[in-house]
């Protein structure tokens, strides 16, 4: 019997009760290493520090996310995930508690890097939830899932200004503190206790990463699709606070987060793709979401100057980004059973890193170009995606690999 068939036999029932919980996991974990983003400017004034010393905030947290997920997913598949998981949700507890403590900007410095590098638990909750699923049922479960990790992201930014100024940032800090204690007592009564996949040492899952990697096109063909398609996503939130305070808008920083929200709206499309997954393929699927994508940079390009316009953009990119992020890891889950939170690590690394040339590539468009730059740039990026998942899909029934065979 291989690890497939294993899985179908010893598979706990995934209850819509079970599915909601993994939802929310998700989604306030992820906020985690989210929330200093509106928070970086009441930081800069407790500790009297410039904005290019704080900024060393948000990039050490994702520079811990991106290391978390490249050597400590990978424990998924070797560890039982419910126990996994509760040790990250420890972990990650005590490092808000430091952040909220910290008293000197070194402290906060490092003490983000360490959320970043413990709150990469949703990476380990998809593949759980993806094991606990039904094959014709996947990619609808992950679409459910995936609602919680948008929510998270976009609503911290909303969430965290509204505290700090209420309360301060140490506050948010706390709150969310509280959240990762109450987040344990519920998965450890509710979520069920998974199979271990594999007899491999810590040593030689992460010697495995680069060999799976190379191996797998599949894999690959998702690591570019979503890495480009969540760079331009990234393009788009790093210079909307540029456009909103332009002479064209005027306006606050706050307004982004209210633009967030209709973002979040456009999170709970993601268990309609998900269906459409299950039912006309995941490389379909993943076309249609990235001509979603591609479609709102269009209107942003021609209606950027008017605030209907990149509000309803706004709502198709989050629902292609996202919807592509299910279609992509529908395609990769199938690859495997044994090997899902290696395959999601490494998927996920790319996802970032496409996330940080996005900010960066963004930043520097508008620096030079404006609005048009930004918008040609993340039509670009979202082409090259489209291109790829066109080759993907006549090319998809000749060159698989499969990972069984190995």
């Amino acid at each position: 019997m291989n690890l497939n068939d294993a899985e179908e036999t010893f598979r706990p029932k995934l209850t819509h009760g079970l599915v909601f919980l993994m939802t929310l996991t998700c989604g306030f974990t992820v906020a985690n290493v989210y929330l200093n983003q509106t928070l970086l400017a009441s930081m800069a004034q407790t500790f009297g520090v410039t904005v290019a010393q704080i900024g060393l905030v948000a990039t050490l947290a994702q520079v811990g996310y991106a290391l978390g997920n490249l050597f400590l997913v990978p424990l998924g598949d070797m560890m039982e995930r419910r126990r996994l998981i509760l040790i990250l949700l420890g972990l990650v507890s005590l490092s808000l508690a430091a952040v909220a403590s910290s008293m000197s900007l070194i402290w906060l410095v490092v003490f983000h890097f360490t959320v970043g590098l413990t709150t990469v638990i949703p990476q380990i909750v998809v593949p759980l939830a993806a094991s606990l699923a039904q094959a014709e049922q996947r990619g609808k479960v992950l679409g459910n899932v995936a609602i919680g990790l948008v929510c998270g992201i976009l609503g911290a930014r909303l969430i965290s200004g509204w505290v700090d100024g209420l309360f301060g940032w140490r506050a948010m800090y706390w709150i969310s503190f509280s959240c990762m204690v109450l987040l344990m007592a519920l998965i450890r009564t509710r979520f069920p206790r998974s199979r271990s996949s594999t007899a491999m040492s810590y040593l030689g899952l992460i010697k495995s990463l680069g060999p799976l990697l190379r191996r797998e096109q599949v894999l690959r063909q998702a690591c570019v699709s979503q890495g480009l398609v969540f760079g331009a996503f990234s393009v788009f939130w790093t210079t909307l606070a540029f456009l909103l305070k332009s002479p064209a808008y005027s306006l606050g920083t706050e307004t982004v987060g209210l633009v967030g929200l209709v973002g979040i709206g456009g999170a709970f499309a993601t268990p309609v793709i998900g269906r459409l997954v299950d039912r006309k393929g995941a490389v379909f699927a993943g076309i249609a979401c990235t001509a979603v994508a591609l479609m709102s940079f269009v209107l942003f390009l021609f209606g950027g100057y008017s605030l209907p316009a990149v509000v309803f953009a706004a709502f198709l990119l989050t629902v292609g980004t996202q919807a592509n992020q299910v279609a992509c890891q529908a395609r990769i889950f199938a690859l495997s059973a044994e090997m899902r939170s290696r395959l999601n690590g490494l998927y996920m690394v790319s996802t970032f890193l496409g996330g940080a040339l996005g900010s960066y590539l963004g930043v520097l468009a508008w620096s030079r170009w404006q609005w048009a730059g930004v918008c040609i740039t993340g039509i670009a990026m979202i082409l090259v995606s489209f291109s790829g998942l066109i080759r993907w899909r006549n090319t998809s029934g000749k060159n698989q690999t499969s990972l069984e065979s190995n």
